[in-house]
């Protein structure tokens, strides 16, 4: 597996802990083997100086017996050898004064105990003490000697272990106290480093204690500082963001989504990827705004119609990615993904009931307020002008009903797709044979021209014509439960296999809500990477929906866990600030955030720069897609904003 920018620095640089400690212990070392230095030194030198006093004394009672012997030279050399085995002496040198007779004794042979590379490193020099043998006053030879040097290696090799031992007992205590004394006194800066950690992690942790180093104090407060500010930064950002994208997208009176925001949202609300088997859209229309503020006030009308709105939520609660809007003042909008036939008049006949009881507690004439429903059941394949027309018709039909206030319009199947068990058997042999053949396009930033990361999606490619895309069999394969094996395959596929078009950059892939939700998946992925992460020769990063983060934080937080452990990145795409708080991106903090440019291009200015000091404080990039043209990057210049994906991208990098 690649390492991580963060992971090459951690290599290259060292802690001020083992900085401090290296200086320190080498100083301890070198005063250590300086003061163990002196005191060898100056024991040899005394050694040395006791030996020699003892060589002159002893010389007087050689020459004394070398003159007793007269020029009998068998005595003379029966006297040398006599002195030199009484172990005085290393060498007797006997010269007659009229040089015709010399004898020599030396001991040559190494020291019993000592080492040679000890005697090579004392270099014990003694001086050669020199006397005259005079018999009376008659000279008859002259006599050298050094004194034996035995004693002094044995000696010198001896207090040399013994000053080793307490060289390095004295080390390894020093060290030892030092490290615990370097433990206390750089604790507050460990403290500082989690704090800064923290930070990074969108964590803002503010130290209560401060330590006693001055120096450390200040850089505590200093840092508490900050992070009281960057959490202010964010906190204000977001309710910042909050207010304006209430007042972008939100109906004062209901505290619903309103026309603008729906209308921004149902081009992904009904993309064929996002859906199993479509889902449904109801139209609801009140009889008059005006009769009932007539009736019973604008006060109680205001809240009459927030009562309202709070039963289309709870009626809808158990869909997460429905969408409730009030698209002027007596119609509402609840667009229902992936809600089957049965379950939508339910939700009808509900908010029937509903409307019935609100109408009843205010008092109201049923005959000047009333509800009329149009229901459409859409496919996945349906275009947001075809889903708004057939809706209106189907509201239309109800209105025209003498009999019902509720029509439902159902889009019946295609007769030339292919059926449930087709697309099984497809699927099934993708799965099995491995036919999934990986697709990738980039995200470029634009003003250099660099690919920041490339997104992966596959194909099934079974060969002679059998060449089905994502957004064929991705519907099909939800339906079928067959998505997370799929998905599980492309991706071994990936992290196994050579592929030169992300080799050593970045790929992301985009993980779909039922991926995340099938509680095998993550057990999955822990085997995947756990045997494979090492041998990737790219960076790794995975996105996951903006919705499902919202509705899901728990489940998306232990993905990101997962990732994190092993290297790799996290973003979030479909962003569309639907989230009453920012406080979930601080949570998962992802690398980037991907939003469609209809998104980006319809903020306000006040709205865009709320949503910039949030993304900024937290370290994240806004990275825009489908961007077609030059116009549109010109537009995304103005914001800020020059990392895109779509079909400018194929331009950028040509050139």
């Amino acid at each position: 597996m690649e390492k991580t920018r963060s992971q090459y620095e951690k290599e290259k640089t060292m802690t001020l802990f083992k900085q401090v400690a290296i200086a320190v212990s080498t100083i301890i070392v070198i005063m250590l083997g300086a003061v163990m230095y002196i005191n060898y030194v100056s024991a040899k030198k005394d050694m040395i100086t006791s030996l020699y006093e003892t060589t002159v004394n002893n010389i007087s009672t050689l020459s004394s017996n070398l003159a007793q012997a007269g020029d009998e030279e068998a005595f003379l050399i029966t006297t040398i050898d006599s002195e030199f085995d009484s172990g005085y002496f290393r060498l007797i040198e006997y010269t007659s004064a009229d040089e015709k007779f010399t004898y020599k004794q030396e001991d040559a042979y190494p020291i019993d105990g000592v080492p040679l590379w000890f005697v090579k490193f004392a270099n014990v020099k003694l001086q050669t003490v020199r006397a005259d043998v005079t018999l009376g006053w008659e000279i008859t030879g002259e006599v050298n000697v050094e004194g034996d040097t035995t004693v002094v290696y044995k000696a010198l090799y001896k207090m040399f272990i013994k000053l080793i031992y307490i060289f390095f007992i004295s080390v390894s205590l020093a060290l030892i106290t030092l490290s615990i004394l370097l433990h206390f006194v750089l604790k507050p800066l460990k403290r500082i480093q989690d704090q800064a950690e923290a930070i990074l992690k969108n964590e803002f942790v503010i130290q209560e204690g401060e330590p006693y180093t001055t120096e450390f104090k200040d850089v505590v407060k200093g840092m508490n500082t900050m992070v009281k500010k960057v959490e202010d930064i964010f906190e204000k950002g977001n309710e910042a963001a909050q207010r304006n994208k209430e007042l972008l997208y939100n109906d004062p009176v209901s505290k619903l989504f309103n026309r603008r925001y729906l209308m921004l949202k149902l081009s992904s609300l009904i993309k064929q990827e996002n859906r199993i088997n479509g889902g449904a859209v109801l139209f609801v229309a009140l009889s008059s705004e005006e009769a009932i503020i007539k009736s019973i006030g604008r006060r109680s009308t205001d809240d009459f119609f927030l009562e309202l709105a709070n039963g289309f939520t709870q009626i809808c609660h158990e869909n997460e990615e429905s969408v409730i809007a009030r698209v002027n003042s007596t119609e509402f909008t609840l667009m229902l993904p992936g809600c089957e036939a049965k379950d939508v008049n339910t939700i009808a006949h509900t908010i029937n009931d509903k409307f019935d009881s609100l109408v009843t507690h205010y008092k109201l004439d049923a005959n000047v307020a009333y509800v009329d429903m149009g229901i459409y059941r859409f496919k996945p394949s349906v275009s947001v002008g075809e889903l708004l027309t057939r809706a209106d018709n189907a509201l239309s039909q109800a209105k025209a009903s003498d009999s019902k206030n509720i029509h439902l319009y159902e889009e019946k199947d295609d007769d030339n797709a292919m059926g449930k068990e087709q697309w099984r058997a497809i699927i099934e042999e993708a799965i099995e044979e491995k036919l999934f053949a990986l697709k990738f396009w980039p995200t470029v930033n634009a003003p250099t021209k660099e690919t920041n990361h490339k997104v992966m999606t596959f194909i099934i490619d079974g060969g002679e014509g059998k060449r089905y895309y994502y957004g064929d069999f991705i519907a099909p394969a939800i339906n079928l439960g067959l998505v997370s094996k799929m998905y599980l395959v492309a991706l071994k596929d990936l992290i196994t296999k050579s592929h030169a078009e992300v080799d050593n950059t970045i790929c992301s892939i985009r993980l779909s809500n039922e991926v995340l939700k099938d509680p095998s998946t993550f057990e999955e992925l822990s085997l995947l990477f756990e045997t494979h992460a090492k041998n990737i020769n790219f960076k790794l990063s995975f996105e996951v929906s903006d919705s499902f983060a919202i509705n899901n934080t728990q489940i998306v937080k232990s993905f990101v866990y997962l990732f994190n452990k092993y290297g790799f990145g996290f973003g979030i795409n479909s962003f569309t600030g639907e989230s009453n708080s920012f406080a979930y991106l601080k949570l998962l903090n992802p690398a980037f955030i991907k939003a469609d440019i209809s998104f980006l291009l319809d903020q306000s200015s006040d709205s865009m720069s709320s949503l910039q000091i949030v993304t900024d404080s937290l370290g994240i990039d806004i990275i825009a897609t489908f961007v077609k043209d030059e116009e549109d990057l010109d537009k995304l210049s103005t914001m800020h904003i020059h990392k895109v994906q779509g079909p400018i991208t194929d331009k950028l990098i040509a050139g």
